[in-house]
Parts: structure tokens; sequence; C-alpha cells
């Protein structure tokens, strides 16, 4: 299964490298399926973070 992952810092797309890109992969799909309700088959899962400085 081929995985397609964007990360932008400040709007800035940032280039991954294969390694990366199956690291995130698998730890995003690794979070999802722990958690109860999540509708299957999963297709897509967005994520968005954003940091706080206090």
């Amino acid at each position: 299964m081929k995985h397609s992952i964007e990360l932008k810092v400040n709007d800035q797309v940032i280039a991954l490298n294969p390694f990366v890109t199956k690291i995130i992969s698998n730890i995003l799909l690794g979070v999802v399926q722990a958690l109860d309700k999540i509708p299957q088959p999963v297709k897509k899962i967005q994520v968005s973070l954003s940091l706080e400085n206090k």
C-alpha cells in the first residue's frame, strides 16, 4: 500500500523521504486503529497541529 503525506510548516511544503513517510504513516494508522467507532475502511486521515507559545 502506497501512502501519500504532505507536511507543511508555516505554510511551506516540506519534502519527506520514504523512511519518514513510512514512519509517520504507521504511527498515524496505529493511533487511529486504537480508537473506537472509526469508520472502516480507513481511506484518508487529516491531522492539523497548531503550536501555541505561552
